[in-house]
């Protein structure tokens, strides 16, 4: 998250919330909100609270999937999934979400670094990933914005990567038992795109409303393609001729960016990225069944 951070929120720093979350410093900045790392002062545990833009308190969509986001995130717990403690509000009636905090990296940001990812450790992560989204789904909630700044990479001295599926904030509920979280006026208005362009599945692109968990593993398939070759599979100069290459599929064979990537590998991921999702696999569980004979591939 890199936007400017809004001039009330960088005044909360060494300030006390909730009446008890005292707040050390700002960790980033985006669209909808601001987090801190702050520090409950009763036990001394480091947390990670975002907090609303005060530009979107009156904005009832931009709050009601605040709300959705600490709800999703916080009824499962899950190992692969980040932590939600508490929630509360300023007195200024901005919601604010208090989750685990953590050290390491975003995958976008190790990408950045390294460009592609050894072949097991990149089947590894996505595998842990599906772990999370598995458990989602069985609860009726589908995410929609899987990519790479979303997986973080925990690193915690003395104890193996953890890789944890951030950010619900566009997440959608899909059973009939939790459809009071689900606005069908406001928060997926047909002919809105919800996601970020390069990872949406060909039905996101379409703005359908009957979305499924394959929209999900559409996505891990795109972010699989990015880890193993390096590259996005598809783009171009403007969002419309992107949603248009989506649509129409057939990216680059993956073994014609990275040869040493086996055949049956190449497969499990065009299968997951398939433009009809009845071809994709039925559930995260599968495809991560699917991934699991490639998570000790030569790392190179």
């Amino acid at each position: 998250m890199g936007d400017v951070v809004p001039a009330a929120h960088r005044m909360l720093v060494g300030q006390t919330i909730g009446g008890k979350y005292e707040i050390r410093s700002v960790l980033g900045s985006g669209g909808m909100g601001t987090v801190f790392e702050a520090k409950h002062k009763a036990i001394g545990r480091l947390v990670a609270i975002k907090i609303l833009h005060p530009a979107q308190i009156e904005n009832v969509t931009a709050v009601k999937r605040f709300h959705q986001e600490a709800w999703a995130a916080g009824s499962i717990g899950h190992p692969n999934l980040c932590e939600v403690y508490d929630v509360g509000a300023l007195p200024n009636g901005s919601p604010f979400i208090v989750m685990e905090r953590l050290f390491g990296t975003t995958l976008s940001d190790r990408l950045d670094q390294v460009r592609r990812l050894p072949i097991g450790d990149a089947v590894i992560i996505v595998m842990h990933v599906l772990a999370g989204l598995d458990a989602v789904h069985q609860r009726g909630i589908l995410h929609r914005d899987i990519k790479p700044e979303n997986v973080f990479l925990v690193e915690r001295a003395g104890f193996p990567t953890t890789i944890k599926l951030l950010d619900f904030g566009v997440s959608k509920v899909m059973s009939a038992g939790l459809d009071d979280w689900d606005d069908k006026s406001a928060l997926t208005k047909t002919g809105v795109v919800m996601g970020t362009p390069y990872y949406v599945s060909p039905e996101q692109a379409r703005a359908v409303r009957d979305l499924d968990a394959r929209t999900d593993l559409y996505s891990c398939g795109v972010v699989l393609y990015e880890a193993l070759t390096g590259e996005i599979p598809f783009d171009a100069p403007h969002f419309n001729a992107l949603l248009l290459r989506i649509l129409q599929g057939n990216p680059a064979p993956m073994r014609s960016l990275r040869p040493e990537i086996s055949a049956e590998l190449e497969e499990v991921v065009a299968k997951s990225m398939a433009a009809n999702r009845d071809a994709r696999y039925p559930t995260a569980n599968d495809m991560a069944r699917a991934l699991a004979p490639f998570a000790h591939a030569d790392r190179t």
